[in-house]
């Protein structure tokens, strides 16, 4: 079967470095398409059609998925290189490319191969969506489970063809600890889509809404195991042993770090290439946005740099054996949040200095400014991820499921 995985589809090349060319050769190849559809998908609440439709053909879905299933399995710079990219070019577009590549890797990686079999028909790799909190409750039943829940925050939901929610086994409390935990992979077209996502403020274009089901029949082969502490996937390397959370961080961190890059690039523009009607002086003969440019730069590239160096030396780690602790979670979490405080930053000095250009809508620094507070609310865990940190330093016990 892994053959018809190849056949029809891109095949990626095998080298570390290589296949880091061809991905970031693909990002090229669509950034003119992604680029222009920002304020279409915000028009539509969904990502563009033409953005799906670039995005799919040039195989960036398939950017972290197994290799023996036709994805690229990038390692975690050329991960976080890829989606800084989108994310600079088209926030949404950055946004749903992260999701959606984390949807159809858990697929590969988690499912038995008779859920394979399903899922991945005749070759064809599918679009997913995922919601990691545990919305459901899954009864068991002969052969699967009696399944029910609503699930928020699917971004990218629009153009999948898979609905992936966590679930909450009934009867599986043990004492004081926490109940078993599971995802579930339904088609979409056996879900409730919950149009809710008209009046955002930010990420429109993401098309985040709700989606439920009642009553439903999930077979077993349809629902895996993620572990949040030691995961054991079916198939795929070393990067499948991080834990759900440190997983998904370094991309929360790499988008933000590309729409805060993209919107100091937009400031830079502007400074030197427009001159306010009511001030006398332009914005780059301001001594103030000297520093406020100066030092957002410094920053991105600070936050940059720790990022890739803290899952560059990850993966050699876990290459050696190792596997990921409570502290390398919370490490991950933390800097995904820092990140995204950084980028917030930079956005709001920018909409400041913007003035009245970036008043009115339609504008990419409006529409970055509202879309990277918005994603700021998805890092809830800020004061945790900070505050473990911050215990971590003084030798002190933490929470990591905080």
């Amino acid at each position: 079967m892994t053959e018809a995985f190849h056949k029809d589809a891109i095949v990626f090349p095998k080298d570390k470095m290589a296949k880091r060319e061809f991905l970031l050769n693909a990002v090229a190849d669509v950034s003119e398409t992604i680029r222009a559809s920002s304020e279409i998908s915000e028009e539509l609440g969904t990502l563009a059609p033409e953005a799906v439709k670039a995005l799919r053909g040039a195989g960036l879905f398939r950017l972290k998925m197994p290799m023996e299933l036709g994805g690229a399995e990038a390692d975690p710079v050329t991960e976080m290189l890829v989606l800084e990219e989108l994310a600079y070019q088209d926030f949404t577009s950055g946004w749903c490319t992260m999701v959606g590549a984390t949807s159809a890797a858990s697929l590969g990686a988690f499912l038995p191969q008779s859920g394979i079999d399903k899922v991945f028909i005749d070759g064809h790799v599918p679009t997913a969506s995922i919601s990691f909190f545990p919305a459901g409750l899954a009864k068991k039943t002969d052969g699967g489970f009696t399944l029910n829940g609503r699930w928020r925050f699917n971004s990218g939901i629009g153009h999948a063809e898979w609905a992936i929610g966590g679930a909450v086994v009934d009867g599986t409390q043990n004492g004081d600890g926490p109940p078993q935990t599971m995802f579930c992979a339904v088609p979409i077209e056996d879900v409730t889509l919950h149009h809710n996502w008209d009046d955002v403020v930010g990420l429109k274009g993401t098309g985040s809404i709700d989606y439920s089901v009642e009553d439903y029949f999930i077979p077993d082969d349809l629902t895996f195991v993620w572990d949040m502490d030691k995961p054991q996937s079916e198939r795929g390397g070393e990067a499948f042993y991080l834990p759900p959370l440190c997983y998904v961080a370094k991309e929360h961190g790499s988008v933000a770090i590309g729409a805060g890059r993209r919107v100091l690039d937009e400031l830079i523009h502007l400074a030197t290439s427009t001159r306010g009607t009511f001030r006398a002086s332009s914005l780059d003969e301001r001594q103030i946005v000297h520093r406020v440019i100066g030092e957002a730069d410094l920053k991105l590239r600070s936050a940059r740099a720790l990022l890739h160096q803290s899952y560059t030396e990850l993966e050699a780690k876990t290459l050696d054996g190792w596997r990921p602790d409570a502290a390398a979670v919370t490490e991950g979490r933390s800097m995904a949040v820092f990140c995204t405080d950084i980028a917030i930053d930079i956005a709001s000095k920018a909409y400041h200095f913007a003035g009245n250009t970036a008043l009115h809508q339609p504008h990419t620094i409006e529409r970055i400014f509202r879309d990277l507070h918005t994603a700021g609310l998805h890092q809830v865990i800020s004061d945790t991820s900070y505050e473990n940190q911050g215990k971590i330093l003084l030798g002190l016990p933490i929470d990591p499921a905080a």
